[in-house]
């Protein structure tokens, strides 16, 4: 590693050859037995255990040694945006992972609900040039948003309309706490948020995927408007695609955080008609970029 990087408390960072490993203490010794070290190999070998769910490519749930049921989701990360299809799961940006950690224990120090990054890892490659693995406890009976909303077709119109109100209400108040903290999450969509729901219980929002999120000690109106806004933009594409989250779904949630935050809901007031406007300019780009994958997947067939 180029630059020196500040190990938090309670944890440990190891080198082991071409291996950089950060791991919180007091799983290290279990998880070092467990063939932590390496994380392509441990994902292979238990593949007869694994459970595969689906992500950015997918993520391995496996049993964590000696921890009484508890599993560790085992995420090998892949790029994101338009770069991916160049460099599918190289990183060169110095202790991505690593940072994605710390930031990770910063977010649960302030109270907000997610998982917990136990271990991260980077295998280096050829010089700046690695993989990056990252370890968190996986929280049970947990599925996102869209798969949540899928599940309440089978109930009457009004059983539906009152779990997603609740389920939307609960989410505006989530990530204006978030908020609240100074935490601005640069990828805040619906697969980026976890409902746990467990029998005769309320589900509970659980906000994940922190990675290059920016932390602050207060955000500023517009900054929150332009988060919600990136929120909003995720269910402008599921709608598009037949997605079952609906305008009332919509007003409900922006109803429910301006609720908590009048400043933002006067700033956004203000703005409607340019947040409108440029909602249908990205509508045009969706369409036209859905219209020519489906092209190119049907010449290809």
């Amino acid at each position: 590693m180029a630059k020196v990087f500040i190990v938090p408390e309670g944890c440990s960072l190891i080198t082991d050859g071409k291996i950089s490993l950060l791991i919180k203490n007091d799983l290290k010794e279990s998880l070092l037995t467990q063939g932590i070290l390496r994380p392509h190999t441990l994902i292979a070998q238990n593949s007869s255990l694994a459970v595969h769910l689906k992500g950015r490519g997918f993520l391995s749930s496996i049993p964590l040694q000696g921890s009484n049921g508890i599993k560790m989701i085992v995420k090998h990360c892949l790029r994101g945006g338009l770069i991916r299809f160049l460099t599918k799961d190289i990183f060169w940006q110095r202790n991505r992972p690593f940072n994605e950690m710390v930031t990770n224990r910063e977010i649960l120090q302030k109270g907000i609900k997610t998982t917990e990054i136990i271990a991260a890892a980077q295998h280096t490659l050829v010089g700046p040039f690695y993989k990056a693995y990252l370890f968190s406890k996986e929280l049970p009976e947990s599925i996102d948003v869209i798969s949540y909303c899928n599940t309440l077709q089978h109930c009457s119109p009004e059983q539906r309309f009152r779990k997603k109100k609740y389920l939307f209400q609960s989410l505006a108040k989530a990530i204006f706490k978030m908020h609240h903290a100074g935490i601005y999450h640069c990828d805040l969509h619906l697969k980026n948020i976890l409902i746990q729901q467990r029998a005769d219980e309320l589900p509970e929002i659980y906000i994940i995927d922190f990675d290059k999120a920016v932390i602050k000690k207060k955000l500023s109106p517009r900054e929150r408007i332009k988060n919600l806004l990136r929120f909003n933009r995720s269910i402008e594409k599921l709608r598009l695609k037949g997605g079952k989250i609906t305008r009332t779904d919509q007003m409900i949630f922006f109803k429910e955080y301006f609720i908590y935050d009048s400043d933002t809901a006067t700033l956004f007031e203000k703005n409607r008609k340019r947040y409108s406007a440029l909602l249908r300019l990205r509508k045009v780009k969706w369409s036209f970029i859905n219209l020519t994958t489906k092209m190119f997947t049907s010449s290809a067939k």
